[in-house]
């Protein structure tokens, strides 16, 4: 092999996944000095008459000194170094004991900075090498001068090296019972938030991230399955979390169906983000196999970030508490549809059936007119989501969209939607030459992304749409506790010019106050105000008080679900201008629906 091979060798060992993991799970790293390890270098350096000894744990860019004997006061203040400073990082790169009689006719070591800040010469290191094959470290003895290695020094090294890993093993059979679960093996809430506090205090450029992530669900397989299934469910997101994180980083498991990934370092938000949405993919990648049958597995994430300043306990607590009320939000649009509810099974099922049906191009998309009630002339359109499924056939929004927030999947088809929508929209107002306009409901799981704004501009600007063609259509849940994220997200979509409508308008507890709040563009009415329009005079007098806040806030009002000819004219007589309902049209693909000059 190569000179140039066994650098890569060496430098792919060092960074090994599972070696580094198996230091970390040590949980010695930056701790305070032993006499059981003191004993050790003191040992090797009296045996061999060696001024310097050492026991050196190599992690992925620096070498910590668990134990020094002799070497000088500023280096055995800060009991670590980089890797520059490094001849233990040979005996961890090739599992085999390194002899050099005079490093500076060495080429393994040429280059290195020990021999010139630490007056390192003469170098033997022996692996500190787990039964498992992983290689955390080496004992080590130095000399300052030319040595010529006795074979008889170097058998004593060689002995105090295996007591080294016995001390090593004993402190892992300890430690790793207590500080890591039971079920996967990963590190447990204390031994992770103890990381990232170490993490945090030695962070410089960058910021600790911590992405938070909840497997959905697992009460309903639990309860449809049985705990052994669950606990299936539960390692196999941990496997596939696992082979998506880098060397080093930590997994680690919070508490029941919560884990968290520990990155040191991230340098921007949009590295976080896309880092959060790989482990997210990896979970959702395919379904598990249950008695034959595919369950369907995912999981809902939430990222905090800290600097230096902020303690790894703090960045950890965030980021469950922003996955929590992503759950929490999903909850609420899952609990918004009464008269849908559905047994575990029944929901897993459409869960397992939705995933990947917008790849299959089982989701289309229905349009239906929004009028102006003095002429009956299409103002414009609103994009409703369909779903067709091969076997299970034609399902109603109502049944499908909770499954699809809950899931993750709505981000893709909500996608799928305002970009199918806006193709359309482009080629109406091309056919007929007016400024028609389109509605989109947004979810408020994509209300979380934090790249909404530029995925919305991006397809406006595929299209060449102008921003004030498009409308997008949020549920006052949206509205009931916004997050930062979502402030900012609703401001940056208004700053582009692109309106807000107010779905379902006047059903919730605070609808007037969000009026006052948030920036809204549009409300849409509710149907139930207009169920009473013709013979109930409060609903005719709910109807005109609408509509005067409406004009006096420069909002648009528009009704939904005019029905009959009887509710468009008092609809008219009372000043609303737009509505949409059957009366006009059903919702209907884009083939049928014909626009012209």
């Amino acid at each position: 092999m190569s000179r140039s091979d066994q650098q890569r060798v060496s430098v792919q060992a060092i960074a090994d996944g599972g070696r580094l993991a198996a230091l970390r799970d040590l949980a010695i790293l930056d701790t305070d000095p032993e006499p059981a390890f003191d004993r050790f270098t003191r040992l090797a350096a009296d045996l061999l008459k060696a001024p310097i000894s050492l026991v050196s744990l190599i992690d992925r860019d620096r070498q910590f000194f668990k134990s020094e004997c002799g070497l000088p006061d500023l280096w055995s203040a800060v009991r670590e170094t980089p890797l520059s400073h490094s001849f233990c990082q040979h005996v961890v790169g090739s599992g085999r004991p390194v002899v050099i009689d005079d490093a500076r006719e060495d080429a393994r070591v040429a280059g290195n900075l020990a021999v010139r800040d630490l007056s390192v010469i003469a170098y033997a290191g022996f692996p500190l090498m787990f039964e498992d094959g992983h290689v955390v470290g080496a004992l080590c003895a130095i000399d300052t001068r030319p040595r010529a290695w006795k074979a008889q020094e170097l058998r004593i090294l060689e002995d105090l090296a295996a007591a080294v890993i016995s001390l090593l093993e004993l402190r892992r059979s300890v430690t790793h019972p207590a500080l890591h679960d039971r079920l996967t093996g990963l590190p447990n809430r204390e031994f992770t938030v103890a990381y990232a506090e170490r993490v945090s205090a030695v962070l410089g450029e960058g910021e600790l991230l911590a992405v938070a992530v909840g497997i959905d669900d697992l009460s309903a397989v639990n309860a449809t399955y049985g705990t052994q299934v669950g606990d299936r469910v539960i390692t196999t997101v941990a496997r596939r979390v696992g082979q998506m994180i880098g060397s080093e980083d930590l997994l680690g498991r919070l508490e029941g169906d919560v884990f968290t990934v520990i990155r040191p370092r991230v340098q921007n938000q949009r590295e976080a983000i896309e880092f959060a949405y790989r482990i997210r993919e990896a979970v959702c990648a395919e379904p598990m196999r249950v008695r034959g049958e595919p369950l369907p597995v995912s999981a809902t994430v939430g990222i905090a970030t800290g600097t230096r300043d902020v303690p790894g306990a703090t960045v950890i607590d965030r980021s469950v508490q922003l996955m929590r009320r992503a759950k929490g939000l999903l909850g609420r649009a899952a609990s918004g549809e009464p008269g849908h509810g559905h047994s575990s099974a029944t929901e897993l099922r459409l869960r397992e059936a939705l995933h990947g049906a917008v790849g299959r191009e089982e989701i289309t998309v229905a349009f239906q007119p929004i009028v102006e009630l003095t002429d009956g002339r299409t103002h414009g359109f609103e994009a409703l989501a369909r779903w067709r499924h091969p076997e299970l056939g034609a399902i109603v929004p109502g049944d499908f969209i909770p499954v699809a927030e809950s899931s993750g999947e709505i981000v893709l088809i909500g996608e799928h939607v305002l970009r199918t929508a806006c193709r359309q929209l482009a080629r109406w107002r091309a056919q007929s030459g007016e400024d028609l306009r389109m509605t989109v409901n947004l979810s408020p799981v994509q209300l979380s992304l934090p790249n909404l704004p530029e995925v919305i501009e991006a397809i406006l600007r595929r299209f060449a749409l102008p921003e004030s063609a498009l409308a997008l259509e949020l549920t006052e849940g949206v509205f009931t506790a916004p997050g930062a994220l979502e402030r900012r997200n609703l401001e940056q979509i208004r700053e582009l010019g692109v309106q807000i409508a107010l779905d379902d308008f006047g059903t919730g507890y605070s609808a007037l106050s969000y009026l006052k709040r948030f920036p809204v563009d549009v409300i849409k009415v509710d149907r139930c105000f207009l169920d009473g329009l013709e013979t109930d005079r409060r609903d005719a007098a709910l109807m005109r008080a609408i509509l005067a806040i409406g004009s006096g806030m420069d909002i648009q009002v528009v009704a939904e679900g005019v029905e009959t000819p009887a509710q468009r004219d008092l609809l008219r007589r009372s000043g609303c201008h737009w509505g949409q309902g059957y009366l006009f049209a059903r919702p209907l693909p884009a083939e049928e629906i014909s626009v012209g000059r």
